[in-house]
Formats: C-alpha cells, sequence, structure tokens
C-alpha cells in the first residue's frame, strides 16, 4: 500500500483530511524501525509534533484527531482503521505491542517473566501524547499488571510474552 484511500496509509507524510481520515488505526506488522508522527504543521521543527512514537516489535496503535494537520510514518507498513477484528489468536496471551482491551485482549491481571528493560503501559486512549497514560513502569523479572475493562489499551516493549494470571 503506497498511497491513502482514506481508511488507510503507508509510510510517508499525509494531510489529514484529505490524505487520510481522521480516526484510529492499526499498524498490525510494522518494523523493527516504525517511527511516527501526529503533526500540527509540516515546519519539520520539534514544535510541529502533537505526538510521536516508535515500535521496536509488535502492532501498534495511534488516534489521529480531525485537528492534527499531518500524520507521518517511517518504517512502520500499512495502517488500517480496521480495529474490531481482534489480532491476537488468544485473549489472555499475547506479546509486545499495543492491544486493545476488549478487542485483542480481555481485562485482567497479567503476568510476564520480563529481562531487563521492559517498559508497559495501561492506556486510556491511543492519541499518543502523555495524558494518554494511565500507568506505567520498566520492569526486570516477574511482573504483574492487571489491565482494567475501563482501559483503552495495554503497550508493552522489550517485555515479552504476557499470560493471563
Amino acid at each position: 500500500m503506497t498511497g491513502p484511500s482514506g481508511n488507510s496509509f503507508g509510510d510517508g507524510t499525509w494531510v489529514v483530511g484529505t490524505d487520510v481520515k481522521p480516526g484510529t488505526y492499526r499498524a498490525a506488522n510494522p518494523g523493527d524501525d516504525c517511527y511516527w508522527q501526529r503533526l500540527k504543521n509540516f515546519s519539520g521543527g520539534f514544535n510541529a509534533i502533537i505526538a510521536n512514537g516508535s515500535s521496536i516489535g509488535g502492532p501498534i496503535i495511534i488516534r489521529i484527531e480531525k485537528s492534527d494537520r499531518g500524520v507521518s510514518a517511517d518504517g512502520c507498513g500499512d495502517w488500517s482503521d480496521d480495529i474490531e477484528t481482534p489480532i491476537t489468536q488468544s485473549r489472555t496471551a499475547f506479546s509486545d505491542g499495543t492491544y486493545i482491551v476488549g478487542v485483542d485482549i480481555s481485562p485482567g491481571t497479567y503476568r510476564v517473566d520480563a529481562d531487563n528493560g521492559c517498559y508497559w503501559e495501561r492506556l486510556r486512549d491511543f492519541s499518543g501524547d502523555f495524558n494518554s497514560i494511565i500507568a506505567n513502569d520498566n520492569t526486570k523479572g516477574a511482573t504483574i499488571v492487571k489491565v482494567a475493562a475501563a482501559d483503552a489499551g495495554f503497550s508493552s516493549q522489550r517485555c515479552g510474552d504476557w499470560r493471563k494470571a
């Protein structure tokens, strides 16, 4: 997928409302060097960035607002607004990435035996800004997190395989 279709887009810089519709999008198979930005303008400066993020493995989700001027992605592959179809085979076991609670994973208590550098966060939305984080931590070793039914999502990097406890 090279160009946007309104409900999907690929790598590049796109105008919100013209090239890409506002909404929530998922890159189910981003590369390990995926980087995305929500933009308030196209100046290229740091102050043009509303929110940004990267992936070092696993699916990622972003919410593009109609007030955003643009969205940029590099190394992320294809983005789609199909977020109602689960991408996990089991709603009680998953690996690193960002998942939708109630679609991809069930609410509940999860455990992982994490190597050094595990980062996780419970999310209230997928805007990518700091206000979207309900709780987070950097951990090593046995880690237990309770994902609430009210959480929009859960995200982790360098943690490994989570299992419902």
